[in-house]
């Protein structure tokens, strides 16, 4: 593709894809220098009229001459702020919208819109960003909690070290239960993962080390237990009680989080296991479904029941 075939692609859109986000950016950095600076003049140009692909694009090219435009789009209240805020991250310049950045990622009327300011933050780190992710792992929907904690574990630079060497993940951390808390739709469970991230950004805060927290990776140790947990949970094997009962730490409360949030399918075994488990800490969420008159009748009373039993053990 030809630097005509880029400004051909301006104007009817060849080539992009709903998940496109930027024009040809390979062709683009492959033009000559006289190239570049045409084809960088067009897109500020189009970056005027509110082309959100230009903005982007403009970004990724690191093109700084767009620079004085971009902050000025950033701070207006047309449609296309955000994503003027997002290319400036891409340039270097996101600490000077930061605020604007982390107010999108809260309060964004459009899901995708909050994602993106999430994505943002945790490039860009800082206090500012913290405080806004920190929020945003109350957002209504469960991907976009799931992205927030991704972006929280970046700021607080924990992601390599709940990673293996591989870059793999194995849930053996106590945040990573965290992550799966999130990504839950019963109320008392987010509000648990979130407050328990909230406590770890705020003990390292104030000088604690992830090694003091625990937050280091390990291998998963009980493969076996949870594949029979997994069978329990969609095959309909017994619950593997236990087997689960001899885990500790962050494999226990992994083990128990999965079977509570088996609830959101209405799984009649779980209130039982949760009790045989003595898994204390599920009574809020045992609760706070038996009264939202959200479960099957028949479930509730097990639920309240189960609660009960829970709160005074």
């Amino acid at each position: 593709m030809s630097l005509e075939q880029l400004l051909q692609q301006m104007t009817d859109r060849v080539g992009l894809s709903w998940q496109s986000e930027t024009y040809d950016l390979a062709t683009a950095r492959g033009l000559s220098t006289a190239e570049r600076a045409t084809y960088v003049g067009k897109l500020i140009d189009a970056a005027k009229q509110g082309d959100m692909f230009a903005i982007m694009t403009l970004g990724h090219l690191a093109a700084t001459e767009a620079i004085p435009l971009l902050e000025a789009e950033a701070q207006s209240n047309q449609p296309w702020a955000g994503t003027a805020r997002r290319a400036l991250v891409l340039l270097g310049k996101g600490t000077d919208v930061v605020a604007a950045i982390a107010h999108d990622a809260v309060n964004a009327p459009d899901k995708m819109a909050r994602v993106a300011a999430i994505l943002s933050l945790g490039k860009l780190g800082g206090a500012t960003a913290t405080f806004a992710l920190l929020q945003a792992l109350l957002d209504n929907e469960p991907e976009v909690r799931v992205i927030a904690w991704d972006a929280v574990m970046d700021v607080l630079g924990l992601t390599k070290r709940i990673s293996s060497p591989d870059g793999e993940r194995d849930l053996t951390t106590e945040v990573e239960v965290m992550r799966v808390l999130l990504g839950s739709n019963v109320p008392a469970l987010i509000r648990l993962g979130a407050s328990g991230i909230r406590e770890v950004a705020r003990r390292l805060a104030t000088g604690a080390t992830p090694q003091q927290l625990g937050i280091t990776w390990r291998p998963m140790t009980s493969e076996d237990t949870f594949d029979n947990l997994r069978g329990a949970m969609y095959e309909g094997d017994p619950y593997p009680i236990d087997e689960i009962k001899s885990l500790k730490g962050a494999e226990r409360q992994l083990a128990e989080t999965m079977i509570v949030r088996r609830l959101e399918a209405w799984d009649e075994r779980v209130p039982d296991v949760l009790v045989a488990l003595d898994a204390a800490w599920t009574a809020p969420a045992l609760k706070e479904l038996a009264e939202s008159g959200d479960a099957p009748e028949g479930l509730r009373a097990k639920l309240a029941d189960a609660a009960r039993r829970l709160a005074t053990s």
